[in-house]
């Protein structure tokens, strides 16, 4: 993620990582390293984690109702969670 915004500077979007919540801690730590944390837009502002079983509860929920070509971006954003600094 990191080379794709390092190659894209001017690209505005958000971007998530799904991944176990057991996996949760090595993700904080890895967005929080300072390689990341040190650019122009520091990975921990834009990249939001959001945990797998959350995100497939959720899409059970939405397909079960038929509106998963509802979705918008703004979904994502509001599963996801953001890491700063002041948390370790």
């Amino acid at each position: 993620m990191s080379d794709l915004l390092a190659l894209q500077p001017n690209l505005e979007i958000k971007i998530y990582l799904i991944a176990p919540d057991e996996r949760r801690d090595k993700v904080q730590q890895e967005i929080l390293r300072p390689t990341f944390a040190l650019t122009n837009k520091p990975l921990h502002a834009i990249c939001g984690f959001i945990s797998f079983e959350v995100f497939g509860e959720k899409m059970k929920g939405i397909r079960s109702l038929g509106l998963e070509k509802a979705l918008k971006p703004e979904f994502l954003e509001s599963l996801a969670e953001y890491f700063s600094s002041e948390e370790t």
